[in-house]
Order: C-alpha cells, then structure tokens, then sequence
C-alpha cells in the first residue's frame, strides 16, 4: 500500500518508510537536483553492495565524475554503519568514486559526519557528505516539491529505475521556486562559471550556450550526446510579465556571447589549444575577447538572476 501522509509543517518521519520507498524518493530528488549524465538506482536489485545509487555528473571543471548515493533510513544512524558502506563502495566497484553521499532518514550528529568523512578521505574519496533526515527532508522540499506532493498524497512512484526517471522528467513544477531551481541548473557549469583568461578551459562552451538557449525556449533540456537530461518550464510559460521579460533578455545575451564567440574564432583571436584533441577544452584567448566575453556572460547571468529572484530562487554564483 502505498504510504499516505497528513499535510502539516510536521517533519517527515522517514522511518515510516519501506527501505525502496525511501531509495525512490531519494533517486526523485537526485534527478531534480543535478544534471547527469547517467543516474542508475541499483538498490531495487537487492544485491548492491552498498551502492543503492550510482550516476555520473560534470563536475566544475567540465570533468566526468562518478558519485555513488548509499540510502541509511536505518533507525539509529552510527558512524560504524555508515564506513561499513563507505568500505562496501569501495571495495564493490571496482575503482574510486569521485564523490560519495551516504543519506540517513534519521539525524546525524555532526561528530558522526565528521567521522564518516575523515574514514571516506581515508579510502581515497575525494568528496563525501553525510545529510540527515531533515537535511534530505529540505533537499526534497526544496528540489522536487513535485516529487513530495505526489507521494505523500498517496501516489505510487515506479519501482523501475528508467520509469522513475521518466515519471519525475514529465512531472510540473507545484511551486514557483521548483521551477526556478530547474532553470537555475542550467547555469551550473564551467560555461557560465570559468574565469576567462588568456588561457581559459572552457569544455563544450559553444554547445553549452546553444543547449541553455534551447532548453529556455523549447523547455527540453538536452545534453552533449543530444539525449534529454530534464525537462523544464519554457520562458513563455511563466505568468509573471518580469520573468517572462528577464527570460527573454537572457536568451538575448546569450545568443550575443554565442556571436562573440564564434566571430573571435572566426578572426583567430580565440584558438582551440594546439595539441590535436578535437575535444579539448583549453582555448588561448586575446585580451579584448576575454572582456568582451565576461561582459555578455555578466549580462545573460544577471537576466537570469532577476528571473530566479522573482521566482523565489537563490542569486547564481559567480566565479572569483
């Protein structure tokens, strides 16, 4: 049956859970939270080595990164139990995760954390955390308020992973702030976060203007290979007149800094790196299109951010 909730204020009680049900509402809200590239929930075979999770993702320097999710809705959370699965990712995979995030349904004390992160640097991981039930708890509220109504009203989410994806991929936005954080996602890349130099790695830059520039008008947001990451809301959608208009002038700037960019290479003032990799992202750039590039990127960030603070959503972060 599936399980039903009373709408309050009232923190979730994730104990209440199946160990699936839990493991699906997580692999939900790791969809609305990041762009991947792959995201396999592999717990719902039963035998995953502690890996209930595992997908690949862009990390901020535009390199392919593994993260491996471990779901502990246990009904005490101990640091022992959490480096056992830490020690079962690691020694069930094969290599290394880049990234490793263990998620209890419970509260972790922050020596428990601390503790679980030390042990996870000690077995070669690069990047851990450790969230608490409550921290999930904001994350799914926050990310895929969608996700939350539909199962705490009594819905069923697939229990295969590919139907999960697509059910939460076809999913509206219930909240103004859900949308923006969809949009906001399409800006946290190397792209539109890289300081441009004179000697500047930018992978896929071009692409990457030309996918947010589709993904704003046509609301399908595609990744290099052209398969379909998510599915946003189109600018044309929203009924405020402001983010309608701030939407567009970010579509605007950004088909400007995809012109600067393509005229700077036409007239050799921007050259790809000379090493003989067709996908290398190192680019030598002349000072002026260095400014020139900053100064339209600014602009198509500052468009967005007027949008995603009419829409509830944090200011984008900018590079030092």
């Amino acid at each position: 049956m599936p399980f039903t909730f009373t709408k309050t204020v009232h923190p979730i009680s994730f104990s209440d859970l199946s160990g699936q049900e839990f493991e699906r509402l997580v692999f939900a809200t790791l969809l609305r939270m990041y762009a991947w590239h792959t995201l396999d929930w592999t717990g719902q075979t039963g035998s995953d080595g502690g890996r209930d999770i595992v997908g690949t993702r862009d990390d901020d320097y535009g390199n392919r990164i593994t993260v491996v999710v471990a779901c502990a809705n246990w009904k005490s959370f101990t640091s022992t139990k959490g480096n056992s699965d830490i020690d079962k990712i690691v020694d069930g995979l094969g290599e290394i995760p880049h990234e490793v995030i263990v998620v209890a349904g419970k509260s972790v004390s922050a020596a428990t954390k601390e503790k679980c992160q030390a042990h996870a640097k000690s077995r070669g991981i690069t990047v851990s955390e450790v969230w608490s039930g409550s921290e999930f708890e904001e994350r799914l509220r926050f990310h895929a308020d969608s996700v939350f109504q539909r199962f705490f009203s009594g819905e069923e989410l697939p229990d295969e992973a590919s139907a999960l994806r697509t059910f939460v991929q076809q999913l509206d936005p219930t909240t103004e702030r859900e949308a923006g954080e969809l949009i906001a996602r399409l800006f946290d890349r190397p792209a539109f976060s890289t300081p441009i130099r004179s000697e500047s790695n930018l992978p896929a830059f071009r692409q990457a203007i030309g996918d947010t520039i589709g993904a704003l008008n046509t609301g399908i947001w595609r990744d290099r290979e052209g398969a379909i990451i998510t599915r946003i809301s189109t600018r044309q959608s929203f009924t405020s007149v402001t983010v309608k208009d701030a939407l567009a002038e970010c579509v605007t700037a950004l088909t400007g800094l995809r012109v600067i960019f393509d005229e700077g290479l036409r007239n050799n003032h921007i050259q790809p790196c000379q090493c003989g990799k067709a996908d290398c992202p190192t680019f030598m750039i002349e000072h002026e299109y260095c400014e020139r590039l900053e100064n339209e990127r600014s602009r198509v960030l500052n468009y967005a951010d007027v949008a995603l603070s009419e829409l509830g959503s944090k200011k984008l972060s900018r590079h030092a």
